[in-house]
């Protein structure tokens, strides 16, 4: 890094004196790169994958893809998305009496950690249970309702379920999780949607329109990148 204090004498005095001025500064410009980077190393050396095994495998799996229904599969999921979910968990934005205690042992470096190393991990395919209720899933996922004032579930989660920064990937997600997370933001035990979008879009579904969706999702191919 260059010097920036001149070498002639001026307003700010001697050489000798500039000189000492300048290292000061160089001192001051570096300090918080050199803390960064100490930070930046320390989440890098996160051991995510034993995190796993130890707090999150039970029920989402080490993959991130859990087989049991009423647990959400995070694997290939965007790592930001992941991270604010977690966040939100643990100071109690999102609530969930499960999570709650695991993640709020969690340091920002390990809750960053698992969500790069869950982003990462192949997504499998969803198992429908209910294959009569897709077809009028697809339907309100790409069209909406407009009788009811429901817009299109692809308008945020694109159509390929495939999602955007603040919107999740919900393709081949598992169904009876869709259904008690739809239904926990229609009660409104859910607030931690991006500007109440979610509360007020699924406050206008009937219970046979939660169903089929989520049995939609569930049947949904999983996008090229969650691969």
């Amino acid at each position: 890094m260059r010097n920036f204090v001149e070498t002639h004498d001026g307003p700010l005095g001697s050489v000798s004196g500039r000189a000492l001025l300048g290292r000061a500064i160089k001192g001051v410009m570096l300090a918080p790169i050199l803390i960064l980077g100490v930070t930046s190393a320390s989440a890098e050396t996160v051991d995510a994958a034993r995190i796993v095994k130890d707090s999150c495998a039970a029920c989402h799996t080490q993959s991130g893809n859990s087989v049991a229904p009423p647990f959400p599969k995070l694997a290939g999921m965007a790592p930001s998305y992941l991270a604010k979910q977690m966040r939100d968990v643990a100071s109690g934005a999102r609530k969930s009496d499960i999570m709650a205690p695991i993640m709020a042992e969690m340091e920002r470096g390990e809750i960053n950690a698992l969500a790069d190393y869950f982003a990462r991990q192949p997504r499998t395919p969803g198992i429908v249970t209910h294959p009569d209720l897709v077809e009028e899933g697809e339907r309100i996922y790409r069209e909406g309702n407009k009788e009811n004032g429901v817009p299109a579930c692809a308008g945020c989660h694109t159509q390929d379920g495939g999602g955007a920064p603040r919107f999740p990937m919900i393709a081949a997600q598992n169904a009876d999780y869709v259904v008690q997370q739809l239904k926990s933001f229609r009660d409104g035990e859910r607030a931690n949607d991006f500007g109440k979008l979610m509360r007020t879009v699924v406050s206008r579904l009937s219970e046979a329109e939660i169903l089929a969706v989520a049995q939609y999702v569930a049947s949904m191919p999983v996008p090229p990148a969650a691969r």
